[in-house]
């Protein structure tokens, strides 16, 4: 079973009012014009504002949201750089994309396969000795290694940050260039004589610091999705280890599953800390601890 995304036209509900006003008003490091582009962001996508539809004039948003003319102003550019709407003098503003084109513009995060409409931008490449902290086990991570830091870019706009770390004798191996149109992953597989290779990833939402801000195009402290992944030969030694962040705007991920049934579940379930033990209880011996 394969999970597909759903542009939902026609389903979606219609916020009141209130509660798009009571959304702004939250203080959450956001700024407001960029809420203010989610929100009519969302009337495109779910076909409240239709293609070639007009939007209300500058007079109407500001008073059905309350807020200054510029800060309606600042969110309406928003859509206009991501070619979304477009002015004309004297006659007004326009929906120029449909629902189904706004998801079609989001490219699918995947690991291991370079979507087509994917462009990556080698930023650079610096030999490393010390292996990153990415909060996960990178034990047996050989090294030398060589940090590449790139960008990827959906359409015309920035898409994510790629840092990622393998061992300089892997990288030494690959086609000079070839990192300029594919991912990292298959170019291991395909010219390294790995074999089988595996991995797991960890993805959160944070906040953008400035420099991750700055390179992907976003404000200071804009949400952006967070991917940990590691990548293990057959013994299960890391041979590549990289951090993602992904413009929140433009986010999407699918998975497969198998039996669900049987299938382990924890992945789907919030990671909470074991409870300690009471302190009146049994601890073992350490002759019976279990290796």
């Amino acid at each position: 079973m394969s999970g597909t995304r759903t542009t939902g036209v026609g389903h979606c509900p219609r916020p009141e009012d209130g509660s798009a006003r009571e959304l702004l008003r939250q203080r959450d490091g956001i700024p407001l014009y960029l809420k203010l582009a989610s929100l009519f962001r969302e009337k495109i996508r779910c076909g409240h504002w239709p293609t070639h539809s007009q939007l209300p004039t500058l007079l109407v948003l500001r008073e059905e949201y309350g807020l200054a003319r510029e800060t309606v102003r600042q969110a309406l550019g928003v859509l206009r750089s991501e070619g979304l709407i477009d002015s004309t003098r004297g006659l007004g503003t326009f929906v120029t994309t449909s629902a189904e084109q706004i998801e079609a513009h989001t490219p699918a995060y995947d690991p291991l396969t370079l979507g087509a409409q994917v462009r990556i931008e080698i930023l650079s490449r610096v030999s490393c000795e010390d292996r990153p902290d990415l909060g996960r086990d990178l034990i047996g991570l050989e090294t030398p290694l060589v940090h590449v830091r790139k960008r990827h870019h959906a359409g015309q706009q920035p898409y994510s940050l790629v840092d990622l770390w393998l061992p300089q004798r892997y990288f030494d191996m690959l086609p000079e260039g070839a990192d300029e149109t594919q991912l990292y992953s298959q170019l291991l597989r395909d010219h390294t004589g790995l074999t089988d290779l595996s991995g797991d990833q960890i993805i959160t939402i944070v906040r953008a610091d400035i420099a991750t801000a700055h390179l992907l195009g976003i404000t200071l402290s804009e949400p952006v999705a967070h991917v940990v992944s590691r990548l293990f030969d057959p013994e299960g030694r890391p041979v590549m280890a990289h951090l993602v962040q992904i413009r929140s705007d433009v986010f999407a991920a699918e998975r497969q599953f198998g039996n669900l049934a049987t299938g382990d579940p924890g992945s789907w379930r919030p990671h909470m800390a074991e409870p300690a033990p009471p302190e009146h209880s049994e601890r073992p011996h350490p002759s019976q601890k279990k290796e």
